[in-house]
Order: structure tokens, then C-alpha cells, then sequence
């Protein structure tokens, strides 16, 4: 197997060469154009565009440039969820032709402060009579606990500007001028371009009205073009519909039945609903996953997604997971994927392995812990390989006060990885949970009532526990930061409840099989980060892939 990695656009900003379409003036853009090399990276950040960034990066240090239309401040920020509190800020413009540039954070009640250790470094600034451009570095670990951590995966990103400047003094309030988006920073290479006339085929939602609730997952039944041999997929680009790129949180494709009744193509419906139609059961194997901040994706020159033979899917079922925390109502949508294929053919297949911790209450994290790992383990049991796969998330669950719990519902948690990799294998899903019982022997549980009659399960014993359920006991237990770390200790350690499947739905057990997990070897490294306080998902090195898609919930990662 090859690793290759995600290509994205950087066509939002002109080069050098192209200076005189740029805004700003054209002297400026001279003056600027030593300074842009090397900038693979862009995005637009407001919906009217008028906040441009770009950024570039290497192991150590990451740099953004920003051009904002105004004269005043501009403000940049990263934040655990999206909102002030907790955020990491910086502030800078140019005032009376001299640039300047502080680092700032915002406490738990929005108030912003000025951080001691000034991480954020100035390259250079400049303005002209209606836009700054503003360019700072910093390093993507900083070790200063007002800092958040940058890694690989999806990152809030805030914004705001204001028409006046306010040098090294506290900025006024920017008013409407903010705004967040969700990007992945750290994620390499640029997105090559295919030919116009590339056949493309759609698949969306259709002015669907979006339940005003915190959590939708919603589901569509499409059928593949019919072809008369075998096609590639080459590159699958979000229709995300505009003012939504917080709304759609994420988007999964799968595969199903083969002999699914034609009569429910195009309906759609609420996923895992009683009243789901049953033809929605059979879509089990997933061939693609968009996750929010993330762009178009461009399978390599020799990679693509096989359609049109026998093994390849004639029915999609498309999984939109919509985020509606404020419960807003009239929502409509109509956002999708959009697919290119081609006649002509790769030399490999690509394939999607769904891995990690399994969806479920069983997966739980104690509260008032900086650190918390959970693992999600694909044993060689399913892969028929000598090797095995490790998708290991850590969480902060400093600000708890009460547990955390695994589910669908963006409050709760994910921690789950879909790898895109080839040659493709016959083999959908694997994940793994640890072994229950273990869990609550930690916390004095000696029995419960069984047969289980209920979900949650009732304790029957001891008595300070009974007739609660597994979760009001392990909210009523005492947690402390050593009981939290004892607990993260055994379950990493805990026999493991392992179940896979291979894409025509063999060998799918909704129980599963006990082994123990694997002794994982870390690589050494010749200078360990002693200061790092990682709240990421890693992809194991156990397998090549040509992407990593993570899907999780990141309320919880209060740096």
C-alpha cells in the first residue's frame, strides 16, 4: 500500500504575476510579492470577502498572511467551538504607518486579556486606503497554556475587524464584523486541477427543511449512472450551500444492497429513525467521508474509486449530519457531493475502512482530567494481516463537572476514523469497545439486574447504587484527577469487544469478539515535547492510507 495525501485548492489567491486584479493596489502588491512565496494554502472567511487568509507551514511553525478590507484592526483567533470563550487571539493592524501585532486570549467569560507570553510574531504589515494586510507566525506547540495547540485536525477558526485601529490598547468592540469557520489547517499539498469537460454526476438534498434541534442526521437514497463498464472516480468536491459551512458538519457516503427495491430511490428521511425505510438498513459499507473545514478531495494519478463493475455500488445512500445548536427554524438545504469520473482508468482501486472506538454510551470519559486518551482498535483478526490499526483520541475534560458520553448527538462523542487507502480490500468496518464490566468494577458496581430489561441497564448493588442506571452511577461516583487517570489507565488496558464487517455485509456480529488489545510500541523520538498538551486524533502508522477523514465532536477539547 502507498500513502498519498488530500490536495486542496489554492486558487482563491492571485499570485505575483497577477498583482493587478488583486484589491489592493498594485504598488502594494509589488511590495508584498517577496513576502508570498511559499503560501499553499487559502481560504475566504467571510461570506462577503472581505477577509482573506492564507497560510503555510513546516514541522515547527506555522505562518498566515491576512488581507482585510479596512483601515482599522484586524483580529484572528482560535477557539475550542467556535465562540470567544476559551479562544486564542491575535490583534494587529497599522496605525499611522507603523504595524503592530499582540497576543491575546479570552477568558471564560469572553473578557479579553493580554497574554504574557507574546507567541505570536509579526513578519510584516502593510495598508493602503481600503484594505491591511497583516502577517504573523507562531509555533503550532507554544507551550504556553493560552495557546491552542495546532494539529492536523479540524480546527474553529474566529474572525473580526473593526474601521479603527487600536495599537497595543484593548480593541473596541468589532460588532457584526466576526464570524468562525471550521478548517484544517495542517492539511498538506494543493489541489491539482482536472479537465472542464470531466463527467460529473450530483448527489444532494433537495430544499430539505432542517428540524430545529441540536442534532439531524438525515438521510437519501441515490442510484450510481448507469455505465456499460467500469469508471473511476477522480475527485469528489462538497456542495455545501452558502451561509451552511457551519450547519453541515459532516457528510458519509454507503454503499448498499445491490438488490435494494427501486420504489425508495430518492426518498429521504431521518437516519436511525423507527420509521426509516428498510431499504436504508442495507447501506452498511462506506466509500467516502467529508468532515467539516475540510475541501474537494482529488484521488493520485493512479487512484481512483471503481463504479460500474459488480463489486462497486449501484445504490448510495448520503448521511448529512446537520449542527443546529441554537435550534433555529426555517432552515432549508440542499447541500451535497459532487463526483467527476472518467473512462479512463487507474491502476489501483481505492478503498474506505471505517475504524475506531465504537459508537456507544460504553464509551465514557470522567470529568476535571487535562487528559484523557481513548483508543479504537482494528485487530488483525479482521484484517487478515500481521499488523493492526490504532486510532487514538485524547480529550481535556478540565471544565467538566459530570461524564462524558459516546453517541450521534454533536454534544456527545466520536472518536472515529475513516481511512482512505489502496489497493482495496474487502473489508467496510472496524472498531473495537472496551469490555464493560471492567468499567464498572472500577467504580464498586458488584451487580445488576438481570435479565436487563431496560437501557441503560439497572445496578442492582451495592446499595449506594441501587436502581441506577450505569450512567447516574458513574456520575454519582467521586472523580478526581488520580480515580480519572486510574480509569484511563485500566481501560486502555481492558479486553475489547472488536467487531468488523467486509463490504457485502459477511461477518457483521452486533456483539462482536473479545481480544485483548495489542502492546503498542511508540516510536522514540530524539527530542520529546515536554510541555505539549495534545487534544488530537492520530492516525496510526500500522497502515498506508491516502487520507485520514476524522469525525468527532470537538466541544470537549478545551485546550
Amino acid at each position: 500500500m502507498q500513502v498519498f495525501s488530500i490536495k486542496r485548492s489554492s486558487m482563491l489567491w492571485p499570485n505575483c504575476f497577477n498583482a493587478l486584479v488583486c484589491i489592493i493596489t498594485f504598488e502594494l502588491s509589488v511590495t508584498l510579492c517577496q513576502y508570498r512565496k511559499g503560501f499553499r494554502h487559502s481560504a475566504v472567511l467571510d461570506e462577503h470577502g472581505k477577509y482573506h487568509m492564507r497560510w503555510k507551514y513546516d514541522e515547527n511553525t506555522i505562518t498566515f498572511e491576512i488581507q482585510v478590507e479596512t483601515n482599522g484592526y484586524i483580529g484572528f483567533g482560535l477557539s475550542p467551538n467556535g465562540a470567544m470563550a476559551l479562544s486564542d487571539i491575535v490583534i494587529g493592524g497599522v496605525e499611522k504607518g507603523k504595524p503592530y501585532l499582540q497576543d491575546y486570549f479570552a477568558d471564560t467569560s469572553r473578557q479579553v486579556l493580554r497574554d504574557d507570553q507574546q507567541n505570536y510574531h509579526l513578519e510584516y504589515a502593510s495598508e493602503n486606503n481600503t484594505h491591511t494586510v497583516l502577517a504573523f507566525s507562531r509555533d503550532l506547540d507554544t507551550c504556553d497554556r493560552n495557546d491552542k495547540l495546532i494539529t492536523e485536525s479540524t480546527i474553529r477558526v474566529i474572525w473580526a475587524y473593526h474601521n479603527e485601529d487600536c495599537g497595543l490598547a484593548v480593541p473596541k468592540y468589532h460588532g457584526v464584523n466576526r464570524g468562525r469557520k471550521s478548517l484544517r489547517l495542517l492539511n498538506p499539498g494543493s489541489y491539482a486541477s482536472i479537465p472542464s469537460e470531466t463527467t460529473f454526476f450530483d448527489l444532494r438534498n433537495h430544499n430539505m427543511l432542517v428540524p430545529f434541534k441540536d442534532t439531524t442526521y438525515w438521510c437519501k437514497l441515490f442510484k450510481i449512472p448507469k455505465l456499460d463498464r467500469k469508471h473511476h472516480v477522480i475527485r469528489i468536491d462538497p456542495l455545501i450551500q452558502s451561509g451552511h459551512r457551519n450547519l453541515v458538519h459532516h457528510i458519509l457516503l454507503y454503499q448498499c444492497d445491490i438488490k435494494l427495491n427501486e420504489s425508495e430511490l430518492d426518498l429521504d428521511h431521518e437516519c436511525y429513525h423507527p420509521n426509516m425505510p428498510d431499504s436504508f438498513f442495507t447501506c452498511e459499507s462506506v466509500v467516502f467521508a467529508w468532515a467539516i473545514g475540510g475541501e474537494g478531495f482529488m484521488y493520485p494519478p493512479h487512484v481512483g474509486l471503481s463504479i460500474g463493475t459488480s463489486l462497486d455500488p449501484v445504490y448510495i445512500l448520503m448521511e448529512v449530519h446537520y449542527d443546529n445548536p441554537t435550534h433555529q427554524q426555517g432552515l432549508t438545504d440542499s447541500s451535497g457531493l459532487r463526483l467527476f469520473y472518467t473512462p479512463v482508468l487507474r491502476k489501483y482501486d481505492a478503498g474506505v475502512i471505517e475504524t475506531g472506538v465504537w459508537v456507544s454510551l460504553y464509551h465514557m470519559l470522567p470529568p476535571g482530567l487535562p487528559e484523557y486518551i481513548s483508543q479504537g482498535h482494528c485487530t488483525k483478526e479482521c484484517l487478515q494481516e500481521g499488523d493492526n490499526l490504532i486510532t487514538e483520541c485524547k480529550y481535556n475534560t478540565r471544565d467538566r463537572k459530570n461524564m462524558t458520553w459516546g453517541g450521534l448527538s454533536t454534544r456527545d462523542e466520536m472518536c472515529l476514523s475513516y481511512l482512505l487507502y489502496y489497493p482495496r480490500i474487502n473489508l467496510s468496518r472496524c472498531e473495537s469497545l472496551p469490555e464493560i464490566t471492567g468499567q464498572l468494577t472500577f467504580i464498586g458496581v458488584k451487580e445488576i439486574y438481570s435479565p436487563a430489561t431496560t437501557w441503560p441497564f439497572i445496578i442492582k448493588s451495592p446499595r449506594k447504587y441501587n436502581n441506577l442506571s450505569f450512567m447516574e452511577a458513574m456520575d454519582k461516583y467521586r472523580w478526581s484527577k488520580k480515580r480519572g487517570k486510574e480509569f484511563n489507565e485500566l481501560v486502555v488496558r481492558l479486553p475489547m469487544n472488536v467487531r468488523c464487517a467486509k463490504h457485502n455485509q459477511e461477518e457483521w456480529s452486533s456483539q462482536g469478539m473479545i481480544v485483548s488489545p495489542p502492546d503498542v510500541k511508540r516510536r522514540a523520538t530524539s527530542s520529546p515535547v515536554t510541555c505539549s498538551r495534545a487534544s488530537h486524533v492520530n492516525c496510526s502508522p500500522a497502515l498506508l492510507t491516502l487520507a485520514c477523514f476524522f469525525i468527532y465532536h470537538q466541544e470537549l477539547f478545551l485546550m
